[in-house]
């Protein structure tokens, strides 16, 4: 690995006034657990490291206004054992305790999964589904923008010597019969700690009496540069009954997501056929009432 400089900053205060005074490129690290692999290939040279790890105002898991906040240095360990995010955001629990192995998630954090961008990270799916926003601080000052447009790119996107400060979204509220449920699933090589080769995450809003949806969120993963939410099949199954939902129309449905997202590609069948998988384990695990 190139020679550099490492920094470690005990407060948010300390690291963005350090960065301001560094000309050069600064990569932040925390965890670790991606980017410490890259550094010691080559395929990172950065002039500065700025070790993030010694922040505990970055970690912490609370709600605060119908809100949940999660710190951008909180372990997927930490995510996948509160009971907070559990009740709340369950597709996020599921999807924390699948990232990697239990050693990786001792030490890998959700700011970390969200700024390296891997198109296969286990976090952004749920992320997606449950309209998460970022804030996040850097030389030229705060900002706070939904983590759809900042996983678009471009201007809106992370920025040079940018950093997460915390992650938060709405706890769906369920006033009267309505419910919420939520849920993530994976397909890798290997059960465990293989990386994600196709993962999903979906959110039902329905009125409990009537078993009637009122609004549903799909998100999918691994299936082109960055996860996307699927608004067609959001669009497509408003209003539905739950006891009429048809795992093999929702799968047909997103096969052909697969065919427009992948044309030509060498994972194309496999990946038509996995999605079918998903959509069963996924609606099983939405609804006690659904049968396949």
């Amino acid at each position: 690995m190139a020679r550099c400089e490492v920094i470690c900053p005990t407060t948010v205060a300390e690291s963005l006034e350090k960065i301001s005074g560094i000309n050069e490129n600064v990569l932040f690290l925390n965890g670790g657990t991606d980017l410490v692999i890259k550094l010691q290939n080559g395929q990172l040279k950065p002039a500065w490291i700025m070790d993030l790890s010694l922040i505990s105002e970055l970690n912490f898991i609370k709600e605060v206004e119908g809100r949940i906040k999660i710190g951008s240095g909180t372990t997927f360990a930490q995510i996948s054992e509160s009971d907070l995010v559990r009740s709340a955001a369950r597709c996020l629990s599921q999807a924390a305790s699948h990232v990697g192995s239990a050693q990786i998630r001792n030490r890998a954090t959700i700011g970390g999964n969200i700024a390296n961008a891997a198109a296969a990270a286990d976090s952004l799916p749920a992320l997606l589904v449950l309209e998460a926003w970022i804030s996040i601080a850097g030389p030229k000052g705060s900002r706070r923008i939904p983590f759809s447009h900042l996983q678009s790119g471009g201007v809106q996107g992370l920025q040079e010597k940018e950093l997460i400060l915390e992650i938060d979204f709405p706890i769906v509220q369920t006033p009267g019969r309505t419910g919420v449920k939520s849920a993530f699933g994976k397909i890798g090589s290997r059960t465990a700690v293989s990386v994600a080769r196709l993962n999903m995450a979906a959110l039902l809003e329905c009125d409990v009496e009537e078993q009637r949806i009122l609004n549903s969120r799909w998100a999918v993963g691994a299936l082109g540069p960055t996860p996307f939410r699927i608004e067609g099949l959001e669009r497509e199954l408003q209003g539905r009954r739950v006891d009429s939902l048809s795992a093999e129309e929702i799968a047909d449905y997103l096969t052909g997501v697969v065919d427009q997202a992948i044309p030509g590609r060498a994972s194309q069948e496999y990946k038509r056929q996995a999605i079918r998988g998903l959509v069963y384990d996924l609606l099983a695990d939405l609804s006690d009432d659904y049968q396949p």
